[in-house]
């Protein structure tokens, strides 16, 4: 039994992709049950490092995009880098374990008996440990145990470092999409970012998209896949993910009748809604709320084939859409990663486009602050040339 730690964005497509591979009877997934436990992970790195100035910079509830922040760039640097077999402390899991089992009453409610199975001396155990949590809810012999954690991506180097074995699959999909689902789907306002702060993180998807495949503890243990084609063609998708993880393929795989929630119940499927789901932005997704997130995610998105279709690098952005940028940060009742002041969040955006346009030299540190990776600005440099 071998661990299948997957990753996306909220509103990404990942639970469809996760639930068919939940249908593979060799394979046993759930559904953001340890992004607590990844957050206490990553403060145990900080403080190991004593990196106080760092930790003291991680306010959001999510993880961060880290952009224009050589702060934050400290901190994603050291969630690479650190040395990832650390203590795990025992005495703050009362309180750890009722911050996870508060997640995973949304969707992996069948974990939380289980939990007494994860604590242990070093992160390396309780990382491990996640395979029995989870490997409990499912009678029969398993060759993949494993689960979707959204946000927690950049944490696949030293899990793969803790766990020599394990696999990655790192899901991506338009960010028009995510951000359109992201704006109408969710009931609650203030559950809903900025658009800037959410279209920032898939920013950051793409551009580790880039960095993760050149990383040895990666190297033929992580797969890229993209909601469109998943929804287009099923079937061909799934065949490669069985083919990665060495297990046969099973047609039930597709049939979404078949997904379940953790409490055994249906899952609300249907194929007419996954079908509709690709393109619908097109349709209803207002025309400036369109171009700000092509703004932000241009040309990283392209990097991944997503091609914008309103914003023009040329013109820079529209009166309608800077308007609504403004108006959007202000009112805003959702987290944000973005600067509070509107002028240095869209100054700092405004900024990065000119260096792509301009070609200008800039060191290392301003090449990160922008764009997190040298090699995604010598990429994103030749789209735009």
């Amino acid at each position: 039994m071998k661990l299948l730690f997957t990753s996306g964005t909220a509103r990404g497509g990942t639970n469809f992709r996760t639930l068919m591979l939940n249908s593979h009877p060799l394979l046993r997934m759930s559904l953001d049950p340890f992004i607590p436990l990844f957050r206490n992970y990553r403060d145990s790195l900080f403080r190991a490092n004593g990196d106080a100035d760092v930790l003291a910079s991680m306010s959001s509830p999510v993880l961060d995009d880290y952009y224009f922040s050589s702060t934050k760039i400290k901190a994603m640097k050291a969630i690479q880098s650190a040395d990832p077999d650390i203590p795990f402390d025992q005495s703050v899991w009362p309180e750890l374990k009722n911050s996870i089992a508060s997640r995973m009453k949304l969707a992996s409610m069948d974990l939380i008996e289980h939990l007494d199975h994860l604590p242990a001396p070093t992160f390396r155990e309780v990382f491990q440990n996640t395979m029995k949590v989870i490997s409990q809810t499912r009678e029969g012999e398993l060759a993949w145990v494993g689960f979707n954690d959204n946000w927690a991506m950049e944490f696949f180097p030293l899990i793969a470092q803790l766990i020599p074995d394990a696999k990655f699959i790192l899901n991506l999909r338009d960010p028009r999409a995510v951000v359109y689902s992201s704006e109408y789907a969710e009931p609650d306002p203030a559950k809903r970012p900025t658009v800037v702060s959410f279209a920032r993180h898939l920013r950051k998807y793409f551009a580790y998209s880039q960095m993760l495949p050149k990383l040895s503890p990666l190297a033929e243990r992580l797969m890229i896949t993209r909601y469109e084609p998943f929804v287009a063609d099923p079937e061909s998708e799934l065949r490669a993910i069985c083919e990665f993880l060495s297990v046969d393929y099973i047609s039930e795989m597709t049939d979404v009748s078949r997904f379940r929630k953790a409490d055994g119940s249906q899952w609300p499927s249907d194929w007419s809604i996954y079908q509709s789901s690709t393109d619908i932005w097109r349709k209803e997704m207002p025309r400036d709320m369109a171009e700000l997130t092509e703004f932000v995610c241009d040309p990283e998105m392209q990097l991944q084939g997503y091609v914008p279709e309103i914003y023009d690098r040329k013109k820079g952005l529209s009166s309608e859409a800077f308007n609504y940028a403004v108006d959007n940060c202000i009112t805003c009742l959702g987290w944000r990663t973005d600067f509070q002041e509107i002028e240095r969040t869209l100054g700092s955006e405004m900024f990065r486009k000119r260096l792509i346009a301009e070609g200008t030299e800039i060191g290392i540190d301003e090449i990160e602050r922008n764009f997190l990776f040298e090699t995604v600005y010598q990429r994103v440099r030749q789209l735009a040339h």
